[in-house]
Order: structure tokens, then sequence, then C-alpha cells
């Protein structure tokens, strides 16, 4: 099992990168909403690049409406140059409507934002492995073999992992495009039922389901009560229904949230491990906490 942070408040850690590299963590992932008072999270990738020698870097997950595939897929390959090939271009379709209107951006209906990153990540994939790209589809064009700089250091390309919580089109799309899928808040029954279907969409699209990465985020609750932990599952529920996620792919408990001391965490990841995830992110900006779990979680059992 690899674990990872997902920076819920990336100037938190600003001054601690160092330290944070140092930390059994292999990944630090940014989260990418245009609305958040937070730094544009590719520019701050770009940064932290140079202030980092291991961790691999992302965002869990870049809204494909916030960004034209040229200019993300040039982002994430600096990155990948900065940082001796350690992005990772976790990518979804969007969902809150704050990000969408206020700033210009269109809000398509579900089906529509699908097909929308199902051509932004061909697009992308395309500038990433091709001498010169050429690609027509419904939203995005590329014409006359546009050339590309600068390509990214991994070979084909970055990992792109798609954000999804459910079973559907968006998990047909990232079994045919993507390197792998990152549920965010379920508990292991629910993300290994989820990687079953994920089996099944590579196997129908001809690939490997052995290769594809069955990633997580979950809420880092340190000391806290199994009760507390369904009240902090409650409450972000809540909160991201009010934001425009579907009551369907929120439906979270305590399953989602690391809680109690570390040897039940320790319990919590065996779980997930045994449901097929590869790579465990934590929820959290608070360093103590992440080298608390470092050292009482993350580390190898004697």
């Amino acid at each position: 099992m690899r674990f990872g942070i997902v920076a819920t408040s990336s100037g938190a850690i600003d001054d601690r990168l160092a330290e944070l590299d140092a930390l059994r963590f292999d990944a630090l992932y940014v989260v990418d909403h245009p609305s958040f008072d937070q730094p544009d999270a590719w520019s701050w990738l770009a940064w932290a690049a140079g202030r980092t020698e291991r961790l691999r870097l992302g965002t869990h997950v870049t809204g494909m409406p916030f960004h034209h595939p040229f200019r993300l897929a040039k982002q994430v390959a600096t990155v990948d140059r900065l940082s001796g090939g350690r992005a990772v271009l976790g990518i979804g379709t969007g969902y809150e409507h704050a990000d969408f209107a206020p700033y210009g951006f269109e809000m398509l209906d579900f089906r529509g934002r699908v097909r929308q990153l199902d051509e932004g990540v061909r697009v992308i994939k395309a500038l990433w492995t091709e001498e010169a790209a050429e690609f027509a589809g419904e939203r995005y064009r590329l014409e006359g073999g546009a050339a590309f700089a600068p390509k990214p250091v991994q070979r084909p390309h970055p990992p792109v992992i798609v954000g999804l919580n459910r079973d559907g089109i968006l998990l047909r799309l990232a079994a045919r495009e993507a390197d792998g899928l990152n549920a965010w808040q379920l508990g292991p029954a629910q993300v290994a039922a989820l990687a079953e279907r994920a089996r099944e969409a590579c196997a129908a699209a001809g690939r490997d389901p052995d290769a594809f990465a069955i990633t997580a985020d979950v809420i880092l609750a340190r000391g806290q009560t199994r009760a507390a932990a369904d009240e902090i599952a409650g409450g972000i529920a809540r909160m991201a229904r009010g934001w425009g996620r579907a009551e369907t792919v929120t439906q979270w408990d305590h399953g989602g949230i690391l809680h109690g001391d570390a040897a039940h965490m320790r319990e919590q990841v065996a779980a997930f491990a045994a449901a097929g995830v590869s790579e465990l992110a934590v929820s959290s900006s608070d360093f103590d906490d992440l080298a608390w779990f470092s050292e009482e979680v993350a580390a190898p059992a004697p």
C-alpha cells in the first residue's frame, strides 16, 4: 500500500514541504477549484517540485471544464519536467456550481461534462505522446499536426487518474482512457464494489484490469470515535450536496474516515488494501497529524 496526502490547505504546509518529503508518504495532492481561496494548483505544484525530491505531485482533482486541454497539458508537462518525472494528473468532470457561472465557465449536464472530459483527456494524451497531434471532437480540435513542447519526462505520459464515486459512463471512460480511478470518502466495501466494476469495464475495453489503479481519498480524524466519524462524514456529505454533488455519490459514513487510534487505523488501511486500493491518500493539512500517521500507521509492521 502506498500513501498520499491531500492538502486541504496548501498554504498551511508551504514551509514544511522538505519535512513532508522525508515522511512515509509517496504523493502530495492539492485541490483545484476556481472558487476556493487557494493558490493556482499547477503553479503551486511547479513551485513545490523545487522543494521536494521524492513525492509525486498532482491534483485530486482538476476539473476539465475549467482548463483548456492544451494549457493543462503544458502545465502538467512542466511540473513533470521540473520534478524529474513525478507529476500525476487527477482529473474529473467538476460538480460545484460555484466553480462555473461566476467565473464564466459553462456547466453542461453530467453527460455533457463526461464528453468534455473524454475529449480533453484524449487531446492531452495526444499532445504528450505524438510529435504532430491531430484531433477533431465536439468541443476541442487540433489541426494541421499541432506541435507541442515541452514533452513530459514520464513515458508514455504522466498517470491520468479520474475522480469518480460510482459505476456508469464516467467509470467506462476511465477504464478506456485513464490509468486509474480515485474514489473520495467511500468505505472499503463501497470501493471493493467499484473496483469490481472497474475490472469488468477494463476487460470490456480490452485493457488489463491489473494495470488499472484503484486509489482512494479518506479524511484523517486522529483519535475520533466511530460516532464522531459518522458526524464528520454526514457533515461533509451535506456540504457537498449543497455544492452540487448528487446524493447517489455522497453516501458516506465512518468507513471513509480514518479514525480512532493507530491500531484501528491500521485495520482500516488493511480493509482498503483488501478492497484493491493501491494508494490511500489522507486529507489533512495538519503537519503534526500527518507526521503521527507516517510513524504510527504508515510505517511497516515490525
